[in-house]
């Protein structure tokens, strides 16, 4: 006897074939196929195909109609869910929620850009990727060897040392001094990166339920390190002439616990606050006696030479001025450091002991060697190397998107680019299915003033920045 199929039997079948409709030929992309699976759903949702409030097929049956696993199917609607694209009703089902305005706040495990570095180091190949803003060529480290006589003088012996090795510190704290800014050794702890810097800095001032102030946009490692501190952010805008001085000192009115600001090549817009902002900026800092983190990680990497910092100006100030020794030769590096006054500095250096008990001995050995045998003609080369690319990106984005927009930078590794009328998330989202990733606006934002903004970094070579522009071209003529 023939058995007649249910309404819900129908029903479920009918989604099912409207989702494997929908995907089309869904494994033709990089990666794993469970992100793979992921971003042919999130295409369907961003042009319109599977509309707001449709419930998806369950896990079961997606992976018996396209022959997979039922971990890949889960995997794929777990990946949806993060990115907010996708909702699980307890006891109905998954259901489309739309394409969100903005990314999800980061939480203990970072941004959406932390999560792409990450997804990127499990697998090989893949798309240009202009999202991430650091120096990945190694050959701006030269020549340079290391041998075990080079680690025999060590101390100590054991390369413990939260503070960081003495000749590194002594050949940091001369730098700081060329900024502007007299700096001993006593006063500076060296860091893994720059970005362990910013998370001492937080634990040194910042406790849940705190205000912390920050340029808007930022550095997205400064949004999670505070986030994660259990801070509520508040923005100070940042124009063509850098970090605007009346709003900080509104701002600062509702005494925060730290103001972090990137007055010199500012990341992600690359411009430079001017000196008589810098100067008033400092006095704003004084008179609210709020801790001041300074971020100079980008200034050697400034198209001439780098102002002084605003610590200079206002030296009885609490301040922590933080640098990247990573930035200028190889973000494989990982070497960073932060200067303050010496008991500010004690207070840092016990906090860092906490975290790591030092970095590593190898890379502050060959840190100090670069930084003691490289100067400023290295240096203007690399910059110039940097200016060069960033011409690249300037003029294909000019000939083949002339609507885009951006503040000229003066140095750095990347742009803030204005997409005229469009959800810039979205349009990511869809360029990374192009095979070109770019940083979206919200995981370097702490407002929802920068929607239509993307930021493209230009320390790729010129022929990934030729090749991810003419994808960019594609998916926005897509759009």
């Amino acid at each position: 006897m023939q058995t007649r199929a249910t309404s819900a039997q129908v029903a479920r079948h009918g989604a099912v074939d409207r989702l494997v409709s929908e995907v089309g030929p869904w494994t033709s992309g990089s990666g794993p196929r469970y992100r793979q699976l992921a971003r042919a759903v999130a295409h369907g949702i961003d042009r319109g195909a599977l509309l707001v409030g449709w419930r998806l097929p369950s896990e079961r049956v997606v992976a018996a109609a396209l022959g997979i696993s039922r971990g890949t199917a889960v995997a794929a609607y777990d990946l949806l869910v993060g990115d907010g694209l996708v909702e699980r009703r307890r006891g109905s089902g998954t259901f489309v929620a739309g394409a969100p305005t903005a990314e999800p706040p980061p939480g203990r495990e970072g941004t959406a850009l932390v999560h792409q570095l990450v997804d990127a180091s499990s697998t090989s190949g893949g798309p240009v990727d202009l999202s991430l803003s650091v120096l990945a060529d190694s050959t701006a480290l030269g020549s340079f060897t290391l041998t075990s006589s080079d680690l025999a003088g060590v101390d100590p012996e054991t390369g413990y040392s939260p503070w960081g090795l003495a000749g590194l510190r002594d050949a940091i704290a001369a730098q700081v001094t060329r900024w502007g800014l007299p700096t001993v050794a006593g006063q500076v702890v060296v860091t893994t990166g720059a970005q362990q810097a910013i998370t001492v800095a937080a634990a040194c001032w910042v406790r849940p339920g705190d205000t912390v102030v920050v340029d808007d946009p930022t550095y997205p490692g400064a949004i999670a390190a505070f986030t994660q501190a259990g801070a509520r952010l508040v923005g100070v805008p940042v124009d063509e002439h850098g970090i605007m001085p009346g709003p900080l000192a509104e701002a600062l009115e509702v005494a925060p616990a730290l103001v972090y600001l990137q007055p010199v090549v500012h990341s992600p817009t690359g411009v430079t606050t001017s000196e008589a902002r810098r100067r008033r900026i400092a006095a704003i800092v004084a008179a609210a006696r709020v801790p001041l983190v300074e971020d100079r990680a980008l200034a050697d990497l400034a198209w001439g030479r780098a102002p002084p910092p605003i610590a200079a100006f206002e030296q009885e100030a609490t301040s922590l001025v933080l640098g990247s020794i990573g930035k200028r030769f190889w973000g494989g590096l990982r070497m960073g450091f932060l200067r303050a006054a010496e008991p500010l500095a004690l207070r840092a250096a016990r906090v860092k002991a906490t975290q790591d008990l030092g970095s590593s001995a190898v890379s502050q050995v060959l840190a100090e060697q670069l930084l003691r045998t490289t100067g400023e003609d290295h240096r203007r080369a690399l910059t110039n190397e940097l200016r060069h690319r960033y011409e690249v990106l300037a003029g294909e984005l000019a000939r083949s998107l002339p609507t885009w927009s951006w503040p000229e930078p003066t140095g750095g590794l990347s742009i803030w680019v204005r997409l005229p009328g469009t959800d810039a998330a979205t349009f990511a989202r869809a360029a990374r299915r192009e095979g070109v990733v770019v940083a979206a606006p919200g995981p370097l934002t702490v407002s929802s003033g920068h929607r239509d903004r993307v930021r493209i970094s230009f320390a790729a070579s010129p022929e990934a920045l030729t090749n991810g522009v003419a994808r960019l071209a594609t998916a926005w003529a897509r759009r």
